[in-house]
């Protein structure tokens, strides 16, 4: 195993100018030629501080707490105990923080046995330097307290201060040690509903002690110019500013008047002046609006004029002007003409940096004259369940006297309404769409062990978001991951359900709400090797077990797909796939797991084996089928309650095939992950 580990820790060190002898020493140093025990792993990786010409002789890791052996060409390596998760910190005087979580399956490596980690880089502390973390759309009411039917809520008002809490600890640790951090608190604060609410279809209020959680996260700022601060008027303003007045808290973004809401967030760090302002895009067209006007509460309004003025008065104040903007259209891909106007304008006024959102899904990175445009965040702490919300990231930024220097994309989940580290599948989906997103608007991500990062001024190197090429296998690995598969020849798919794997179906106390059953309890388990898998325990040998998506699949564009999975099943049993069409407005519900057949397959027991469905749905508009769940029935052949019963499911992918073989638009090239040279079989592209 050493030899098969000094490899892959050599070809790492090869790409970064590292001489083999030296590594071989380095290696001998780090694990002291003794391969790792059953119930043990060894996880490896490199720094990486060309850029900032970082020195590692005061930098310390650990791994799940435990120190790692670190050598002076920044390779680490440890041998540790195997989990769910392995939680990298690395921290120095001479550096900033870096946190980063992995799984075991997109690190795997075979030809060591061993967890290998990409190169992480480093990021000096110097003067003029100040660190910020963003995080998008967040709310902590509706479905938090309550809960579908047969699940537990998020939130007990009991226990409200300790469960309010769980919230943010997956990601406390990212954000704390950043000078200031801010997230879109997209809600009123308020212990009951504070006034009459707005004449609008989603009106939404957080309990007031959401404050006092933010504050002990370590969230210094909130933006209020979103579409929901005025969902209860004046009385709703006033409950959320004095509950976040009461906790610490900064804000801006709304107010009672429009000089209130105009008015910036003005924070000192490390002597750095920074100016935080917030808008919405638009007034809304129901009576009382949603903006603030004279004598009137609400969200600034970021008219292109609005905008500018803002910007200019903050940086004539000596103030480092820092915009957040809610706009852009729901579920969208790319931001609106009008959106990017305003962005631009901010920039081009003298903002460094704006922050955007409001889809409730991400957007990509555009360095726009030296400033940086995160177009939308997508949601960071939010109740919805259509499945494309669920895989976002947070930013954190660098500024250096007053202007942006670097930026790393932190994939993330919304798992159970919160946010924690995205792996596996999970990652990969941010990733894709972040990497591919960006570079068509010219900016070129690069890879920082699970993260993405790009510099104002990017070091010349290979074009790292355009890599080409679809996954390799079944299961994402995160040393090849490749952005794009454009250039590939055959027919394109993407996966729909990057969960699918169940390396991110559980962490610490939340899990995934995305699938439900009939008949059997669900269960999330771990291997020897600690890669996740779902176990469904059925009631009865005799009853259909029921697996199926919570939520009908939203976001599709084809008519024709493949569903896989892998089972074993302790008795053989047929399996069949059903389609549930999402009800169209006005037509009779009927139950959960009643849809059209689309194919059966029998399933022998007692080892792993693959399943494959492939079907077609009808046509709704323009070559687009109507929203769908994806149902699957196992049915026991010996049906006698003697003997096991659990099954245990995997590798659940949901591919939809474009709408014709070796389409080429550009446009559509992040979403592909898979590639099928014929209609027959699907392969995986080499």
């Amino acid at each position: 195993m050493i030899r098969a580990l000094l490899f892959t820790i050599f070809a790492a060190g090869a790409a970064l100018g590292n001489s083999a002898p030296a590594l071989a020493h380095v290696l001998t140093d780090l694990v002291g030629g003794e391969a790792a025990v059953p119930g043990e792993v060894t996880v490896a990786g490199m720094l990486d501080g060309r850029r900032d010409r970082v020195k590692f002789d005061d930098v310390s890791i650990t791994i799940n707490g435990e120190k790692a052996q670190l050598a002076p060409d920044g390779h680490f390596a440890a041998t540790t105990p195997i989990a769910p998760y392995y939680r990298v910190d690395i921290t120095g005087p001479r550096i900033f923080t870096t946190v980063q979580t992995f799984g075991n399956a997109e690190l795997r490596d075979d030809a060591c046995q061993c967890l290998s980690i990409p190169a992480i880089e480093l990021v000096a502390r110097r003067k003029g330097r100040v660190e910020l973390f963003f995080g998008g759309d967040s709310m902590a009411g509706r479905r938090f307290f309550k809960a579908s039917r047969g699940e537990e809520p998020v939130l007990n008002r009991a226990t409200l201060d300790r469960d309010l809490d769980t919230l943010f600890s997956a990601i406390k640790p990212y954000l704390e040690s950043s000078d200031v951090a801010s997230l879109n608190l997209e809600s009123v604060l308020a212990a009951e509903q504070p006034g009459p609410a707005s004449p609008k279809k989603y009106l939404f209020f957080s309990p007031p002690e959401l404050a006092g959680a933010l504050a002990r996260a370590g969230i210094d700022h909130v933006s209020l110019g979103n579409n929901h601060t005025a969902d209860y008027g004046a009385p709703g303003m006033r409950t959320t500013i004095d509950a976040l007045n009461d906790a610490g808290v900064a804000w801006s973004g709304g107010g009672m008047d429009a000089q209130e809401a105009e008015r910036a967030s003005r924070i000192v760090k490390n002597q750095e002046k920074l100016g935080l302002y917030g808008f919405v895009g638009w007034r809304g067209d129901w009576t009382p609006n949603q903006v603030a006007e004279e004598g009137k509460a609400g969200a600034a309004w970021g008219r292109r004029s609005t905008v500018e003025r803002v910007t200019k008065r903050e940086r004539r104040a000596g103030y480092a002007p820092i915009m957040q903007f809610h706009g852009n259209p729901e579920y969208s891909d790319r931001p609106s003409e009008v959106s990017l106007s305003r962005f631009r304008a901010a920039v081009d006024k003298g903002a460094p940096l704006v922050i955007g959102h409001h889809p409730h899904v991400t957007h990509g990175l555009e360095i726009y004259r030296d400033g940086l445009i995160a177009h939308s965040l997508g949601n960071f702490l939010f109740d919805q369940d259509r499945p494309q919300t669920q895989t976002t990231y947070a930013l954190k930024v660098w500024l250096e006297d007053g202007e942006f220097l670097r930026a790393e994309a932190i994939p993330l989940q919304v798992l159970d309404y919160r946010p924690v580290p995205a792996v596996g599948g999970m990652r990969e989906a941010v990733l894709r769409r972040l990497h591919w997103l960006s570079a068509e608007m010219g900016t070129n991500m690069l890879q920082s062990g699970g993260h993405s990062i790009v510099w104002r001024k990017t070091r010349k190197a290979k074009d790292e978001s355009t890599r080409q090429g679809c996954r390799a296998g079944e299961t994402f690995n995160l040393n090849n991951f490749m952005p794009s598969c454009a250039t590939t020849t055959g027919r394109r798919g993407r996966n729909i359900i990057p969960r699918g794997d169940f390396e991110n179906a559980r962490f610490g106390e939340a899990s995934d709400r995305f699938w439900r059953t009939r008949h059997a309890a669900i269960d999330y388990r771990r291997s020897s090797e600690g890669e996740g898998y779902m176990t469904l325990l059925p009631e009865s040998a005799g009853k259909s077990t029921y697996l199926y998506s919570r939520a009908y699949l939203r976001d599709i564009y084809s008519t024709r797909f493949t569903l896989e999975a892998r089972v074993r099943l302790p008795r053989a049993a047929q399996v069949e796939l059903l389609i549930k069409e999402r009800p169209k407005p006005g037509e009779t519900a009927t139950p959960s797991v009643r849809g059209v057949s689309s194919g059966s397959q029998r399933v022998r027991a007692g080892e792993w084996q693959k399943l494959t469905f492939d079907f077609a749905r009808p046509e709704e508009t323009d070559g687009i089928a109507r929203a769908f769940r994806p149902i699957l029935k196992i049915r026991f052949e010996n049906t006698s309650e003697a003997g096991e019963k659990t099954i245990e499911v995997d590798d659940i992918a949901l591919i939809e095939w474009s709408s014709a073989p070796d389409r080429t638009d550009s446009a559509q090239s992040w979403r592909w992950t898979h590639v099928r040279r014929d209609d027959a079989q699907m392969v995986a592209a080499q």
